[in-house]
């Protein structure tokens, strides 16, 4: 009986092991064909697949790729358990049916498989295609079965007729056209039918694509010069495989941007009750709260201004549109508003009940230029931030091919808004006012200065250049000489005084020939002479401030770290304050880099700005400069006439100490003091640009 039992309870344990660990058997026996591959799961080259009209164009025989899946459970590790195989097949000349095939290795389920067709395959006729799995047991159905369909392409070789090109605003004739921010319409069209796009090149620019509305058919973009001069635009025409045609040039004169269509100074005699027309013969009748002769903005050709109180008088109306607002237009006016917290215009053109445009300031503490559109709606494109008693130029643009409206400010483009309609104003122009749902309001409290109007669009570097301020040199000291222990400003302002140890050595100074820091191989950095510095209580600086450091300034100078200098921390330029220093430009030995830092107020241990720029050498000579641009709010770090750091910057106050070169101001007095040679320091009063920089960098 034990023995019968102990046979039965073995013969259970066992048929109960049998059903658990052999799934996959059952499976095997069970096995059931691949899934038919989908239609979607399927593409010709990077085309998905298509038959009839919709079917793939390519330009040589194509990868053909597959998504393969199987219903049965795969036992793991390995899933590679699918072959695919692959058929073409077409009719040839004679109407025969041609088949080519090929299968893969094992691939992995839900994973992309694929094959190349022959390379004999006929161009110009329709090639169809299909797959289907196997699984190593059973076949699965191809992927044309049932409703589904194969797929198809056509491998076309054959480039397309080279594009013909024309415009009527910029005409092929050798001759000049109007001209520069005058957007034009070019027309592009192939003989070949099976066009698909265009590619064009416009006066050199980035290429853009366009499709037409039909096959074959022509097309036309619109596109605005931005400079003058010979030019072209190039054109290919692309076909449905690809293939591209030979290119098109087509080359026309760009004429110089045409002049204001209004013009007003604003810088008539004090005591004028109407501002003059440089430009549209009409002038502007002042209200009440006009006052002519106010001082223009420093350091442009506009040195005289009109002064506007705020009131319902404050404003200027010529009595008669300034732009047709339907068509493309632009405006700018230097500004200096005296209030910064409320919405003011500077200048706008009366519409139906409000202003069709308006350039000035908005209600939320920004520049703004808005569009009035219809049913009262505004477009308004805004950014920067105003700030009382500053001026800052202002264009705003309206691009009526492109419907946009931009903000320029201080030469810049601080915004651009899509989808603007064309304001519809044909009212008087008027500067100091705008007209809204009470009537006429807004009105500027502060300077206003060259109004400006065009009937077209003005591009940025136009805007640029509007808004320009020459930087002036307000110091420049070369060290090539020094008397009573000061070395002179080359143009006669306040010298540098040497302290401590400082001297200005020469090239032919006799000296100790085993000093490093002298002799011929060591020669000053720029000219004949360079302020030596040796670390322990040496510098030099100006008697009273080099730059006004709450407008836009910039320092430069050559600097040489002595190879043998200490690992420390060390000072080239600083502009102290009264508690603090403004600006402080040092050598961290820490990641041998350059540093700037700013300090946000005249408060020991106020909050700091830092910005950083690696590279620094001990033992070579290097240029550094500081530009800070006050209309931007920005500050630029350069080393060797290239910006390595930039950063934005709203705390700028004036420093009140001498411009220091070789140290700064610390916790206890002086410190950080330069061990090295320093030549050729400039100041200026202004933002110089990359260009000035590069060409002081160079003359070291």
């Amino acid at each position: 009986m034990r023995h019968a039992f102990a046979r039965c309870a073995l013969a259970v344990v066992l048929g109960s092991s049998a059903v658990v660990a052999t799934p996959w058997l059952a499976a095997a026996v069970e096995n059931r064909p691949p899934d038919q591959p989908a239609r979607a799961d399927l593409r010709t080259g990077d085309a998905p697949c298509a038959s009839g009209a919709d079917r793939a164009y390519v330009r040589r025989a194509p990868v053909l790729s597959a998504t393969l899946r199987d219903p049965d459970p795969v036992p793991p590790p390995s899933r590679a358990r699918l072959t695919a195989e692959f058929e073409v097949s077409w009719q040839d000349a004679a109407g025969e049916r041609q088949v080519r095939s090929g299968r893969t290795g094992p691939s992995y389920i839900d994973r992309p498989v694929t094959w190349t067709a022959p390379e004999d395959v006929p161009a110009a006729t329709e090639v169809s295609w299909r797959v289907r799995a196997f699984d190593g047991t059973a076949w699965g159905p191809w992927s044309s079965d049932g409703a589904t369909g194969g797929c198809a392409f056509v491998v076309d070789k054959e480039r397309p007729a080279r594009p013909t090109v024309s415009s009527a605003q910029y005409p092929d004739d050798g001759k000049w056209h109007d001209g520069v921010g005058v957007r034009g319409t070019f027309e592009a069209a192939s003989a070949s039918p099976d066009t698909a796009k265009y590619v064009y090149t416009f006066m050199g620019d980035t290429p853009e694509t366009v499709v037409p509305e039909r096959l074959g058919g022509p097309v036309r973009f619109s596109r605005l010069p931005e400079r003058s001069g010979p030019t072209s635009v190039t054109v290919e025409a692309v076909d449905r495989a690809g293939n591209r045609s030979e290119e098109a040039t087509y080359r026309f004169r760009v004429d110089e941007g045409s002049k204001p269509v209004a013009h007003w100074k604003l810088a008539d005699p004090a005591g004028s009750t109407e501002a003059s027309a440089e430009v549209g013969g009409r002038p502007a009748a002042a209200g009440g709260g006009v006052t002519f002769g106010a001082e223009g903005p420093a350091r442009t050709a506009v040195d005289r201004a009109t002064e506007l109180d705020g009131s319902a008088g404050a404003y200027l109306s010529s009595g008669a549109p300034a732009v047709d607002t339907g068509k493309a237009f632009s405006v700018s006016a230097w500004v200096r508003p005296d209030e910064a917290g409320r919405a003011m215009a500077a200048v706008s053109q009366d519409g139906t009940g409000t202003a069709a445009y308006r350039l000035g300031t908005d209600g939320d503490g920004a520049w703004s230029f808005a569009l009035g559109g219809p049913g009262g709606t505004v477009v308004r494109a805004k950014g920067g931030t105003p700030e009382s008693g500053e001026w800052a130029h202002l264009t705003g643009v309206y691009d009526a091919g492109a419907k946009t409206a931009a903000l320029y400010v201080n030469g810049r483009r601080v915004d651009s808004v899509e989808d603007a309609p064309a304001p519809a104003g044909s009212g008087a122009a008027q500067v100091g006012r705008a007209l809204g749902a009470a009537g006429q309001g807004a009105n500027w409290d502060g300077r206003i200065a060259d109004v400006r109007a065009w009937s077209r669009v003005v591009v940025s570097e136009e805007a640029a250049k509007l808004a320009g301020r020459e930087a002036v040199r307000t110091g420049h000291w070369r060290f090539d000489e020094a008397a009573g222990r000061t070395s002179p400003e080359q143009g006669g302002g306040q010298p540098m005084r040497l302290g401590g140890d400082a001297l200005i050595r020469h090239d032919d100074q006799a000296c100790d020939p085993l000093d490093p820091e002298c002799g011929p191989g060591n020669p000053p950095i720029v000219g004949e002479g360079e302020l030596v510095l040796d670390g322990a209580g040496d510098f030099a600086a100006t008697d009273g401030p080099a730059v006004a450091t709450d407008d836009s300034f910039s320092l430069a100078a050559h600097v040489r770290i002595d190879p043998a200098a200490e690992n420390r921390t060390m000072t080239l330029l600083s502009l102290p304050g009264e508690n603090t220093g403004l600006a402080t430009l040092r050598y961290t030995p820490e990641r041998r880099a350059w540093e700037l830092t700013l300090a946000h107020e005249d408060r020991a241990g106020a909050e700091t700005t830092t910005l950083r720029a690696d590279g620094a050498r001990r033992g070579v000579p290097q240029h550094l400069a500081v530009v800070y641009d006050d209309g931007a709010d920005e500050v630029l770090l350069y080393v060797d006439g290239s910006v390595r750091a930039r950063a934005p910057f709203h705390h700028m106050w004036r420093a009140t100490g001498g411009l220091q070169a070789g140290r700064a101001p610390v916790a206890d007095g002086w410190g950080e003091f330069l061990t090295g040679a320093v030549d050729d320091v400039h100041a200026f009063a202004g933002a110089v640009s990359e260009q000035e920089v590069s060409a002081m960098a160079v003359e070291g």
